[in-house]
């Protein structure tokens, strides 16, 4: 996998004001181009403009920047001090603290509502799994971490199946739970080869969104590693789905499935993408008002992987 950067000059991107997976496309494409290069080897983010963010734009500006810095390019921010509620939040994520190793306000802290920026690596994953994102749900829907062992164990496999169509090792990952909309959002993403590049190797004649699809098809895997037996990403579907009538999404090259229930089934519906996204996006969205359910689930269900 070898990206370049084509132009050596300055290219400044607008934040745009409202960030959600919607508006994520065109202001990837301002940066990368579909073959997956930076346009430019110094790239300045100006968050002039920009009055609301949600986990899904948190985590596609973390994997740009990530991408950017790693080819080796220039990355700055502007216009970020503003005291604006949206500026506060992403402090409060870690955001810039991450990227500017500094807080933009000393009085940010992480609100309990979030679980903050987190850079997953592979050998990290199930760490952060067992000691930070499922006793923090549990905690938001009063339910013990050991009765979300099934949530637990289809997003340990949607992490290292990130890693496995990624090739880039690294994952971006937030949650945020809306109590009054009483709906956890968790999204996880990289910036690598994507999901279509990877299945395209064993079945190449598959569009983008086709592919997609059949990685989401329970039993199919492009390896045989134990690890990667595609059971994950149909079993995330499945329990978010229909157990929790939650809906998962993901995104990756020009293709993107969402799953849903409708009258009782599981629903997965393949798209063509509004834009280029160069990597694998996941969003899961769980309803708390039926997370319970998935937690009697788990304890009754022996789940064989």
């Amino acid at each position: 996998m070898i990206w370049n950067i084509l132009r050596s000059e300055s290219l400044e991107i607008q934040v745009p004001s409202s960030f959600t997976r919607e508006t994520m496309y065109p202001f990837i494409r301002r940066a990368i181009d579909e073959n997956a290069d930076a346009r430019c080897d110094r790239v300045i983010f100006d968050f002039g403009i920009l009055s609301w963010i949600e986990p899904a734009g948190i985590v596609v500006l973390s994997n740009l920047f990530e991408y950017l810095i790693k080819r080796g390019a220039k990355v700055q921010i502007k216009n970020h001090t503003k005291n604006t509620e949206t500026i506060r939040y992403l402090d409060d994520s870690c955001f810039f603290e991450h990227y500017l190793k500094k807080k933009v306000f000393p009085s940010s802290s992480v609100r309990p509502t979030t679980i903050p920026l987190h850079l997953v690596k592979k050998e990290k994953v199930f760490q952060f799994l067992e000691c930070d994102l499922i006793p923090w749900i549990g905690g938001r829907v009063n339910l013990a971490s050991d009765s979300l062992a099934t949530i637990k164990m289809c997003l340990e496999e949607v992490y290292l199946n990130i890693d496995h169509h990624s090739e880039v090792k690294i994952g971006c990952s937030f949650a945020q739970h809306y109590p009054k909309k009483k709906l956890i959002h968790l999204v996880v993403s990289d910036f690598g080869v994507g999901i279509p590049t990877v299945v395209r190797r064993k079945l190449p004649d598959l569009d983008d969104k086709s592919a997609i699809f059949k990685a989401c098809q329970e039993g199919f895997s492009t390896k045989s590693n134990v690890r990667n037996r595609g059971a994950g990403i149909p079993n995330l579907m499945r329990y978010v789905t229909l157990k929790s009538r939650g809906t998962v999404i993901i995104a990756s090259g020009g293709g993107s499935v969402s799953a849903v229930e409708g009258d009782g089934k599981m629903k997965i519906t393949p798209r063509s993408a509004a834009g280029f996204y160069p990597g694998t996006f996941v969003q899961v969205i769980l309803r708390t008002d039926t997370l319970d359910q998935v937690a009697e689930d788990s304890q009754q269900e022996d789940f064989s992987w």
